[in-house]
Parts: structure tokens; sequence; C-alpha cells
């Protein structure tokens, strides 16, 4: 099993009204916190072959950069959450020659501070002992990020058009899907507008409501 990490953090922020990336949170940049996880991850982990960002800001790849980690440029953010899917996974294919079958690429988001180390790494071992060609992490019924692949969707993926990610072949392949319950539901918390960034202090108050999980 050959997993690529794919690290999504290109998006413009409409929501949020400035570059939340970019926004200081504890002391760093809103995305470092994922990205600071992912390279700990690849790090520890044999079945990890590559970790990958993609992204359109020079902030992010040039500190992606000094952590050792390949970026992949999205000019076309403005064709939607399927430019970056696709840009991320075009860069990981010419890399990575490996069997279909024993492919992975699991995609994560810029925007998602809270998740934990230790919860990827369950994931991804729990993912592997389902034997399913999709996982996603979920609260409750409600799919979220981040989700993995196999190479035996890759087509699919990037055939994939306009603002619409990942989750529309999960939809498809159900019965192909593996979900890994997260029992803190700040985990999978994306920071779509300011008030969320007072999670840390606030975490009673994060209601299922702000669990959009729409990135992927």
């Amino acid at each position: 099993m050959a997993i690529q990490l794919i690290l999504l953090a290109a998006g413009f922020s409409r929501r949020f009204g400035e570059n939340k990336l970019l926004v200081m949170l504890q002391g760093k940049p809103l995305y470092l916190h994922m990205l600071e996880n992912l390279v700990e991850l690849k790090n520890k982990r044999k079945d990890i072959v590559s970790l990958t960002v993609v992204t359109r800001y020079q902030e992010i790849a040039g500190e992606a950069e000094k952590l050792g980690v390949t970026v992949a440029w999205n000019n076309h953010s403005e064709d939607g959450i399927s430019s970056s899917l696709q840009t991320g996974l075009a860069a990981v294919s010419i890399r990575e020659k490996q069997e279909q079958d024993k492919q992975f690429y699991c995609f994560f988001v810029g925007d998602q501070p809270y998740m934990k180390l230790e919860t990827i790494e369950e994931f991804l071992d729990r993912f592997a002992q389902s034997n399913k060609g999709i996982g996603c992490m979920s609260r409750e019924g409600r799919s979220g990020n981040p989700v993995i692949f196999s190479g035996k969707y890759g087509d699919e993926l990037m055939a994939l058009a306009g603002d619409v990610g990942g989750k529309q072949v999960l939809r498809k392949h159900e019965d192909d899907v593996f979900y890994y319950e997260v029992h803190e539901k700040q985990q999978l918390l994306d920071i779509d507008r300011p008030e969320h960034m007072d999670c840390y202090k606030k975490l009673s108050l994060i209601d299922k409501k702000l669990l959009t999980n729409d990135e992927l």
C-alpha cells in the first residue's frame, strides 16, 4: 500500500473575507497546523511515499519547500475545487508509478487546524484493514475530510469539473466506502468564518451546523 498525501491550499476564502490560510492561529498560519502534522506523519510511516501541497500562494509554497514538501502550483483556482484536486493528482501520478490497486491518494484541506495527528494515523490504519477503495472521516452520519481514494478511482477524479470535489465520486460508490467515526467534533471543523477561529476557547459552542466540510 503506497499512500500519496495531498494538501489542498489554493482556495479564495470568500466566506472568510480574507485569505484565511494565512491568518494566524495559536502562533502560526492556519494552513501550517495541518501541514506540520502531515510532515511528521510522512516521516513516521513507510507506507506514505509522498507529500504534496497544492497552492497558488507564494507564502505557502515557500514554507512548504523549507519543510521539504513538494509544491504543485494551481494557477486556475477560479475553476473550482476540482482544479486543485486534479493538480495534486497529476503531480503525484507523474512522480509515483505504482500498480493502480496499490496506490492511494489521501486529500487534506488547509483550513482544518484542529485535526490531531493520532486521529489521522488511526484513520489510515483502520482504512487499510477495511479492504475498501474509499475512506473518509465522519461524525454522526456527516462525512468530512480527509478522504482517501484507491488509484482505481483516479480517472473519475480527473474527470470532475467545476466547483465539485471528490465527495461526488464517493457518493457514487457508497458500497466501497469506509467511514471512520471521529468522536471530537472540533477535529472535523473547517474554518470558514472568522468566528470559527475562537474554537479553542469555545469548544462547547461548536455545533454540527458549523461542520461544513465542503472543500472536498
